[in-house]
């Protein structure tokens, strides 16, 4: 009875059923089928344990009966003004656990690097990108690009270097040169990137790319922005300028096309429609890993694993 009592009363009402309804729009409304909902649901686990936190700090630290929450608002009632008082400092107290806690609650599982540098990307993203429409990708983009484990030394490093006979990788964007088999260039997305932004980009070169982390978050915007423009009428450009900036926009366009071609697919959505329809080379490159293995694996990381940790700190920021 005393069950029932609790459920059917307004506040419980209200609260349960509020949080239905909520959840139910929020389905409803979702764009990733669910998986923004499960992201927000995690952001308001993360903000309940910071409260929790907060909420036994407060004990532990106030921990004698003079500071008893329920005595001083009992004395309270009597004499407002000695009362009222400690429960305000009480409650400062409160908040300023809350600011201490609440900013760990979401950088707890963040790389070392990100945490550092994290602020610089949302600048960059900010000033050259301001429209993006889920701009906490291009966080999950620099961990797919530079980050082998979350504990590697790469990892948001811009000192992080891939380098082989065939190719050199820098930076948090891995920013690529690549050579033919008699050592002369084959292309070199730095060189492409700085002569086309000239004022933005002027001082960034092979010889200052590892020493300039700002100039290499600027060009990972820029990169992948003019990647994902160019698929701007489609439903999934986020997804398409994330495949162009691993594999080039050209390619992504001849596998849309392909994709138009085959009967049920939609040339407007990436997965489970263009992710298909690889046109891109099947002969191992790293290991047993082909470049069209490697391209699909970019886009389903940054898109599926990488970026989700990393939605609540750039909002925080």
């Amino acid at each position: 009875m005393k069950i029932l009592k609790y459920i059917t009363r307004h506040r419980s009402l209200f609260l349960f059923g509020g949080a239905i309804l909520a959840v139910w729009a929020s389905l409803e409304s979702d764009p990733d089928h669910g998986w923004a909902t499960v992201l927000g649901g995690v952001a308001i686990l993360q903000g309940i344990w910071a409260v929790a936190a907060s909420h036994w700090a407060r004990k532990a630290l106030l921990d004698y009966p003079e500071a008893d929450m329920r005595k001083l608002f009992a004395r309270a009632s009597e004499e407002a003004t000695g009362a009222g008082l400690a429960l305000i400092a009480m409650a400062i107290i409160l908040a300023a656990l809350m600011l201490v806690f609440s900013p760990r609650a979401h950088a707890a599982d963040l790389p070392a690097g990100a945490v550092k540098y994290l602020p610089v990307l949302k600048a960059e993203q900010q000033r050259l990108w301001p429209d993006h429409p889920r701009p906490a990708l291009l966080a999950g983009l620099v961990e797919q690009e530079s980050c082998i484990t979350l504990r590697a030394r790469g990892c948001w490093n811009p000192g992080a270097q891939l380098k082989t006979a065939r190719e050199e990788g820098a930076g948090v964007g891995q920013i690529t040169r690549a050579y033919r088999a008699d050592g002369s260039v084959r292309f070199d997305a730095l060189a492409g990137v700085r002569d086309q932004y000239g004022a933005e980009l002027g001082a960034l070169s092979w010889s200052t790319v590892y020493q300039r982390p700002d100039l290499q978050f600027r060009a990972l915007v820029l990169m992948s922005r003019d990647s994902a423009r160019q698929f701007r009428q489609a439903p999934a450009m986020l997804e398409f300028g994330d495949a162009g900036y691993n594999g080039g926009p050209a390619g992504v366009q001849r596998e849309r096309r392909a994709c138009a071609l085959a009967r049920g697919c939609d040339p407007g959505q990436w997965f489970g429609n263009v992710e298909l329809h690889c046109l891109k080379s099947r002969e191992p490159l790293y290991g047993s890993r082909s470049a069209c293995d490697i391209n699909r694996e970019h886009v389903r990381n940054v898109f599926q694993m990488r970026s989700a940790k990393y939605f609540a700190a750039w909002a925080a920021l």
